[in-house]
């Protein structure tokens, strides 16, 4: 029994199960999601590169990063190529270790009243780390899997030498240099791993952690900074991000930092803004100072050592976007605040889990409390980006489908940016960036198909009618008017149109290229436009899918249009399909003489039953149908049957 305890409360077990549970609960979605983001000209770049390439030059964007390459490179080759459900597997997995290492080093440092409490030290810092939620970024786009790889390397560097340092194992010692060797060829603030090391060096130096003799093995690491930087800026040259930011863009991204460290009472804030019509950055400041007077105050009294190591931790790392990075920027790219939230775990471990290891069972209960309801909005933050990718990436995975069948796609209106209506947190962006504009449509087919050539993207915002409650969005593509977007159509096999719905992003098919051979024409309908096929299917949930064969024989200078009614049995309207051909997105009058198109229309969902669907033309100025040879009233009729 004794034995079972121990392990039970041992810190490496309390946190590698905090860290697992509340990875896999958060983050387990992730692992259904396609590639986004830069992983669409990333991939197509690592398979066109030699491994000398890949060590001697940049990647695309200019940043120097073999290692986290390479490590991709190798997955590929092991699973037989780079696809979403690995590369997001690589992500969780990264975030897991990072979150476990984390909560190990709070327990190493955090010196406990009573040594049998170090696990409740571990459980703090690994549940804060896993569920910092600006982390979400980070974990649910595989191209940013430098963060959680780099704070992993910098918690299992700080703990190696600690351990080699009071034990005088060299081999921790050397395992603590190796990994603080490899971070800055994983991502640039990986350059600071060898800084934090010798912080690590003069906080135990000074709180006699350890002996002061050998205090020469921290010279290696502080020597890794020069030699690497230099290293960096030969192979990177020059990149994206600089100096020279406005007192304005300092004090935002002060801001945001100070945001990610006190994101418990964070939501506080937004609270305070909404109901007292406060400035955002007002409200933030008036809860954030409060709570980090609290956290020094329990935090000196606890272990003030420790406090220090998180702190070098967060502020050493919060550095380089805060002076480096606008604040529009940094807003857009949360994930930037991953690497200060090892800092930020041990600093609230430190704070609380003195409160919680006390005797006094009321005490306790209230500060554990607080702290689990403090994690909830935490938590819908995350869920809530998760569902935003995964809304997103169902019309990605569509595309993808779609180009196996038949292609070029176009797409139009994809996703560009997603946001929700509602805020949790005063400060930045909330929502996601699925596909920004450096990426391309064919980018996207090729990365989960292999085609190449597959697709364009293009955003025709006279369409974009949607209103979804709770997002808004913004379109992905080069800008297009009607004639650009009638010559997109004309090269494309089919068009898809993107709807925007609550809770859900997917593509409708619109229509495109003839899928038949012309014959005897069904209607003709004022000797100017041809109905030459016509057919409707019902689907599984019971949604009719209207599919028209249309051809213009001569020129149409009116605004004509198609009306598409669906009647129940007893002839009532119930379902209109009304608009322009391709889901309003081809008028007639754009149509060159001869021009023959497929156009596709959905009604909503109904119950088993017989329908029929009326259709014709009419022109839009004057509201008259145009007539038919054999239909005076212009008007052609299409039983179709539901059986679900």
């Amino acid at each position: 029994m004794r034995t079972w305890r121990r392990i039970l409360t041992h810190p490496a077990f309390t946190s590698g199960l905090a860290a697992l549970t509340l990875t896999v609960a958060l983050y387990s979605g992730t692992l259904s999601l396609p590639l986004f983001s830069d992983d669409l000209v990333q991939i197509p770049w690592l398979e066109t590169i030699s491994w000398r390439e890949l060590w001697t030059s940049p990647s695309p964007y200019r940043y120097y990063r073999p290692l986290w390459y390479s490590l991709w490179r190798m997955w590929g080759e092991v699973v037989g190529g780079l696809h979403p459900l690995g590369l997001h597997a690589l992500n969780v997995a990264a975030h897991f270790v990072a979150a476990w290492l984390a909560g190990l080093l709070a327990a190493t440092w955090i010196g406990p009243r009573d040594r049998r409490s170090r696990h409740v030290s571990a459980a703090i810092a690994t549940a804060w780390f896993t569920l910092f939620p600006f982390a979400r970024q980070a974990v649910a786009w595989p191209g940013a899997v430098y963060n959680p790889l780099v704070s992993g390397m910098a918690a299992g560097a700080a703990l190696a030498y600690d351990c080699g340092r009071r034990s005088g194992n060299r081999r921790m010692l050397f395992l603590a240099l190796l990994l603080a060797a490899l971070a800055p060829l994983t991502y640039e603030s990986g350059l600071l791993v060898g800084v934090m090391i010798g912080a690590v060096e003069g906080i135990g130096w000074l709180s006699h952690r350890r002996l002061r003799q050998r205090w020469w093995w921290a010279l290696p690491f502080a020597g890794l900074l020069p030699i690497t930087l230099l290293l960096w800026r030969t192979m990177r040259g020059s990149g994206v991000i600089g100096f020279g930011l406005s007192p304005t863009d300092l004090r935002r991204n002060l801001g945001y930092l100070v945001q990610g460290l006190t994101y418990p009472t964070a939501p506080l804030a937004q609270w305070l803004a909404e109901r007292g019509s406060l400035d955002s950055e007002l409200a933030l400041w008036l809860v954030a100072l409060p709570t980090l007077a609290l956290l020094v105050w329990a935090g000196w009294q606890r272990d003030k050592n420790a406090l220090w190591l998180g702190a070098v931790w967060a502020v050493l790392f919060a550095l380089p976007p805060m002076i480096s990075m606008e604040a529009d920027w940094f807003a857009l790219a949360p994930r930037f605040l991953y690497m200060t939230a090892g800092g930020g775990a041990v600093i609230w471990a430190t704070a609380l889990s003195g409160r919680l290891s006390e005797r006094r069972a009321l005490l306790s209960g209230v500060v554990l409390a607080a702290l689990l309801i403090s994690f909830v909005p935490a938590s819908v933050f995350i869920r809530d980006g998760i569902q935003l990718y995964g809304m997103a990436g169902e019309t990605i995975w569509q595309a993808a489908e779609a180009a196996h069948v038949a292609r070029p796609l176009l797409l139009v209106n994809l996703p560009m940016r997603i946001t929700p209506r509602e805020r949790v947190y005063p400060l930045g962006f909330e929502g996601v960036t699925p596909l920004p504009m450096r990426v391309t449509a064919a980018g996207l087919v090729y990365v989960h198909t292999g085609i190449r050539d597959g697709a364009e993207g293009v955003a025709f915002g006279i369409v974009a009618a949607d209103d979804p409650p709770e997002y808004t969005y913004q379109l992905f593509g080069r800008p297009v008017g009607w004639e650009e977007l009638a010559a997109a159509v004309r090269a494309a096999h089919t068009v898809y149109l993107t709807q925007y719905e609550a809770g859900r992003i997917h593509l409708l098919e619109a229509g495109g290229r003839p899928t038949m051979t012309p014959g005897a024409p069904l209607a003709r309908f004022g000797e100017r436009v041809t109905l030459l096929d016509l057919s409707a299917a019902c689907d599984e949930t019971g949604q009719i899918d209207l599919i028209a064969h249309w051809q213009v024989e001569t020129d149409v200078t009116t605004d004509a249009t198609v009306f598409a009614h669906l009647l129940d049995s007893d002839g009532a309207l119930i379902a209109q399909a009304d608009g322009y051909p391709l889901l309003e997105m081809f008028p007639f009058r754009l149509w060159k003489t001869g021009e023959m198109v497929r156009d596709v229309r959905h009604f909503d969902p109904l119950p088993a039953g017989t329908y029929t669907v009326r259709l014709g033309v009419w022109d839009l100025a004057t509201g008259e149908r145009w007539p038919d040879p054999d239909r005076a009233d212009g008007v052609l009729l299409l039983p179709v049957t539901c059986r679900r």
